[in-house]
């Protein structure tokens, strides 16, 4: 029977054995064979994986088990104990080379895109390294970003910090991204003020940039709280007219919805954003994480962390 709780890989995947069985994948058959023998100290589940493919054209039955040693002391010690965790009818083995089997994200994408539907998803990834996932079900986190340009920073660093953090649980991003242009159209002018000219925006009419400090003009300004400070620094008012451009305030009364669901079911739960107004570290207010503008990768780990609930 399965015990296992969703979502959970084998951390590291060296405690995974792959072994081949010729006899029968069933649970009596399997504890009678393997509480006669031995395991490598660290091995914690072992695969079963029948030698040859069915003849009604099935892929090779696979199975799951837990074991327990009488000591973890010698190189190889008896096993004492053996936990039935799924057997063929619940299991799929996938062969994914191009996937990092330690990263619990990728063997749920490897998941999810199967049709078959099965509790163990098994898969032999890079390196011909073999994990497993039980019932996948990533966290869906809902991230607000400001484009152009693009990708936008927060989600790209995002995606490279889920793709080396081997601690995090499986996480599904929903990029909901805000649009300088579409911001800027819902309030025509003919003379627009942007924060600077990284990303290389282009409006209609006349495009002034802050961070060049252009001459005093009727203009409306497109941007967040910083930029209002620089103005008033710069000019000792506020612009004319304004865009609000931060993703904190376009999104505080609306942090649970989620543009994106994630394929398993769900809307998202919690919100990663990025604010100017933070300079370091990351600042969390019930389900949201806020990160700096100028935010580096340790600090969209941390954030990611912190929302799943996977440490600090």
């Amino acid at each position: 029977m399965l015990t296992l709780p969703g979502n959970f890989i084998c951390r590291p995947y060296r405690g995974v054995s792959v072994q081949h069985w010729t006899g029968p994948l069933e649970e009596g058959a399997v504890k009678e064979v393997l509480l006669a023998r031995e395991a490598y100290r660290r091995t914690e589940y072992i695969v079963l994986r029948s030698p040859a493919a069915p003849a009604d054209g099935r892929a090779p039955a696979t199975a799951l088990v837990g074991v327990t040693c009488s000591s973890q002391e010698a190189l190889f010690n008896p096993i004492v104990d053996i936990e039935w965790q799924a057997g063929p009818e619940d299991c799929t083995y996938v062969v994914r080379h191009e996937v990092d089997t330690a990263n619990a994200t990728a063997l749920a994408e490897v998941a999810l895109a199967e049709p078959e539907g099965a509790s163990v998803c098994i898969v032999e990834g890079r390196y011909r390294h073999v994990n497993f996932i039980v019932r996948a079900d990533p966290t869906a986190i809902r991230l607000v970003d400001v484009v152009p340009p693009g990708p936008p920073r927060l989600l790209d660093l995002a995606r490279q910090a889920i793709a080396i953090d081997d601690d995090l649980p499986p996480v599904r991003l929903c990029p909901e991204l805000l649009d300088v242009r579409t911001l800027a159209a819902a309030k025509p002018d003919h003379h627009y003020l942007l924060p600077c000219q990284g990303a290389g925006l282009d409006l209609p009419g006349t495009v002034d940039y802050l961070d060049q400090r252009p001459a005093r003009a009727d203009w409306t300004m497109v941007g967040c709280e910083r930029s209002r400070q620089f103005h008033r620094w710069f000019y000792g008012t506020d612009a004319d007219r304004q865009v609000e451009l931060c993703p904190d305030r376009l999104t505080a009364a609306d942090s649970q919805r989620a543009t994106v669901a994630p394929s398993s079911g769900g809307a998202a739960t919690c919100t990663l954003l990025r604010c100017c107004l933070l300079e370091r570290g990351i600042r969390v207010e019930g389900n949201r994480a806020v990160v700096p503008w100028g935010t580096n990768l340790s600090e969209v780990q941390a954030a990611l962390r912190t929302l799943t609930g996977s440490g600090s």
